[in-house]
C-alpha cells in the first residue's frame, strides 16, 4: 500500500513537472542553474528554495535509512512541482565510493573505494556494481552522482585525493572510469566525472586553499586529461571542474573560473557537449578570492552550466547573474545555453517522466562488492607469513578512527570463524601515551601480530607511526595491513609481509581475514607507484 500511495503521489506530480512556461524569465533561467547543499536539518529551507524554481539539491551525508532519504527527496520534488515552472530537481550526492564518509550514509549500500577497484582491475564487475548502485540511488529518489573521480594520483602526498583515485595509470583509470560511467548511465543516473582537468598532482586541499599545479600543457594532456577524454567520448552526462590554478592553461584563474579551461579546453578541444558542473563554490579555494554569488556568475561566464553553491544564498546568486546579464557584462546567450543544457539533461535523465517502481538489488550488489574486494586485496610484500599459523596466539591491533569500528569487526570475525585464537584491539590514529601502553600490552602475550595502519592522505599521524614502528621492532612475526592509502607502506620498509586493502569497508576487512587464514590468495595489483 505504501508503494501504491507513493506512485500515486508522483503520478499526480508528473503533469506539473511537464508544464512549461512559454519563455522563462532571466531569474527563472538563472535559478535552474543553481544547486545548493542540504542535510536533514536544512530540508525545509531547501524545499522553500525549490518552490522558487531552484535547479537542484545536493544531499549531504548523514545516518538516514533509505526510506528516510526517499521521503526527503519526495518532499523536495513536491516543492519543485509547486514552483512557477514545475521543473523537477537534480538531486545529487557525492557517491564516489568507499570510506570517504561514515559507512552508514543515506541508507545506501557501501561501495569499495576507487583505489580498491583499481587494484581489482575488473571492468565488467565494476560496471555491473555501479549499475546496481545507480538503481539504489534512483530507488532513493537520487538522480545525479558526483563521480567517478577521474583524478590520476601522481602525488603520493596528495592531501585530498589518495584512495579516491583509481590509480596513477591514466589508461587504467580511463578504462575503469568508463565502466563506472556506463554502469551509472544504464541505471538512469547522471554521472558527473571529476575534477577536471585533474586534481591528482595537487599538494594542497582546495577545501582550505587554492592549490596550484605547475604541470605543463603536454604533461596534463599525456596524463591527467586522458580519463576525461575517454569520459567525453563515452558521452558522460556531466564533468565537474577543479578549484585549482594551472598556470600552463590559465595563469590568473582557477579552472572553475577559467574560460580557457572550460570553454577552450573542455568544450572546445575535447569536444565535450554535456553539462559542466562546478565543484562547490563555498570552498576556500574560491571564497578566498570572491563571494559565492560573484563566483557563480564568473563560473557561468567561463562556460560552466551548473553552479554548485553549497551553503551559499541562491537568491544572491540569481540576483548577481541577472544583474550582470542586464548590464551586458555576462552574455544573455551564455545564460540561455546553460539553461538549455540543464533542461536537456533533465529530460534525458527522465526527470519529467513518472518514476519506475523501485526494486531491491541488495543481494547482487553485495555479491559483486565482495568479489571486487577479494580481487583487489593486494599482497604488497612477502607471503611467508600467510596463512597465519593456526596454533599461535594472534593479536590484531588496528589504528583507525572510531567510526570504522563496526567494519573492523569483520576481520576479527573471519579469523574467529576460521578457528584462530585471536584478539582484536582498536586504537585511534592519534595514539596517546596511555594508549601506547595499552598497545604494548595487547602485543605482549601474542605470538603473531596483525597491525592495521590507517593513512588517509600524504601525512600520517606521527604517534600512530611511532606506535607501529615499535610493534614491528618487537621481534615478533607481523603482518602489516595498509587499511586505506597504500602510500603508508613506504613508511614501514621493515614490515616483511604487507597487504593493501585500499579502504576500511566491511568486505575489504573480510577479504583480509580470508587472506590471513589462507582461504584467499591475494591477487590484486598496486594501482599506484609507491615511493622508494
Amino acid at each position: 500500500m505504501k508503494l501504491i500511495r507513493r506512485l500515486s503521489l508522483l503520478l499526480l506530480l508528473a503533469p506539473a513537472f511537464t508544464a512549461r512556461a512559454a519563455e522563462p524569465s532571466l531569474e527563472e533561467k538563472a535559478a535552474q542553474l543553481l544547486v545548493i547543499s542540504a542535510d536533514a536539518a536544512d530540508i525545509s529551507a531547501a524545499a522553500g528554495a525549490a518552490r522558487t524554481g531552484l535547479g537542484g539539491v545536493q544531499l549531504q551525508w548523514g545516518s538516514y535509512s533509505l526510506e528516510e532519504t526517499r521521503r526527503l527527496t519526495e518532499e523536495l520534488q513536491a516543492a519543485a512541482s509547486a514552483s512557477p515552472s514545475g521543473t523537477p530537481l537534480f538531486i545529487a550526492v557525492d557517491y564516489e565510493g568507499g570510506s570517504v564518509y561514515v559507512p552508514t550514509t543515506l541508507g545506501l549500500l557501501e561501495l569499495p573505494t576507487n583505489m580498491m577497484l583499481g587494484a581489482a582491475d575488473d571492468e565488467n564487475n565494476t560496471a555491473t556494481l555501479f549499475y546496481l548502485a545507480g538503481k539504489e540511488l534512483r530507488r532513493a529518489g537520487i538522480n545525479m552522482a558526483f563521480g567517478p573521480v577521474l583524478d590520476i594520483n601522481t602525488n603520493p602526498k596528495n592531501p585530498i585525493i589518495g584512495i579516491r583515485s583509481l590509480g596513477s595509470d591514466p589508461l587504467e583509470a580511463a578504462k575503469l572510469g568508463g565502466a563506472i560511467i556506463n554502469g551509472l548511465k544504464a541505471a538512469g543516473v547522471i554521472a558527473a566525472a571529476k575534477h577536471f582537468p585533474g586534481h591528482g598532482a595537487a599538494s594542497q586541499d582546495s577545501h582550505k586553499t587554492l592549490p596550484e599545479i605547475s604541470a605543463s600543457a603536454p604533461e596534463l594532456a599525456a596524463t591527467h586529461l586522458v580519463p576525461f577524454k575517454t569520459a567525453a567520448a563515452l558521452g558522460v552526462p556531466a564533468i565537474m571542474t577543479a578549484h585549482i590554478l594551472y598556470p600552463a592553461l590559465d595563469p590568473a584563474n582557477p579552472a572553475t573560473l577559467s574560460k580557457s579551461v572550460i570553454s577552450g579546453l573542455l568544450k572546445g578541444e575535447l569536444g565535450f557537449g554535456g553539462l559542466v558542473i562546478t565543484d562547490s563554490l563555498d570552498m576556500r579555494a574560491i571564497t578566498s578570492r570572491m563571494s559565492i554569488h560573484k563566483a557563480a556568475a564568473a563560473a557561468l561566464k567561463a562556460g560552466a552550466d551548473v553552479l554548485l553553491i553549497g551553503k551559499g544564498d541562491p537568491h544572491a546568486a540569481v540576483k548577481e547573474i541577472t544583474a550582470q546579464v542586464r548590464a551586458g557584462t555576462l552574455s544573455a546567450g551564455r545564460l540561455d545555453d546553460a539553461y538549455r543544457a540543464v533542461m536537456a539533461a533533465k529530460r534525458a535523465a527522465g526527470l519529467f517522466s513518472p518514476p519506475e517502481a523501485p526494486s531491491p538489488f541488495d543481494k547482487a550488489y553485495l555479491e559483486i562488492t565482495r568479489d571486487l574486494s577479494r580481487r583487489g586485496l593486494t599482497l604488497a610484500r612477502g607471503a611467508g607469513l600467510l596463512p597465519l599459523p593456526a596454533d599461535k596466539k594472534i593479536s590484531v591491533i588496528i589504528f583507525a578512527p572510531p567510526r570504522f569500528a563496526a567494519n573492523a569487526i569483520h576481520l576479527y570475525r573471519t579469523l574467529l570463524e576460521s578457528g584462530y585464537n585471536a584478539s582484536q584491539y582498536l586504537f585511534d590514529i592519534a595514539v596517546s601515551p596511555g594508549d601506547l601502553k595499552r598497545v604494548k600490552r595487547a602485543a605482549q602475550d601474542a605470538d603473531v601480530l596483525v597491525i592495521g595502519s590507517f593513512q588517509w592522505a600524504g601525512a600520517q599521524n606521527k604517534s600512530q607511526r611511532s606506535a607501529i614502528t615499535s610493534l614491528l621492532a618487537s621481534g615478533k612475526p607481523a603482518v602489516l595491513l595498509s587499511l586505506m592509502n597504500p602510500y603508508d607502506l613506504a613508511g614501514y620498509p621493515q614490515a616483511r609481509c604487507a597487504l593493501a586493502l585500499y579502504g576500511m569497508t566491511a568486505p575489504s576487512l573480510s577479504a583480509a581475514g580470508e587472506a590471513l587464514s589462507g582461504t584467499l590468495i591475494p591477487s590484486g595489483r598496486l594501482p599506484v607507484t609507491l615511493p622508494k
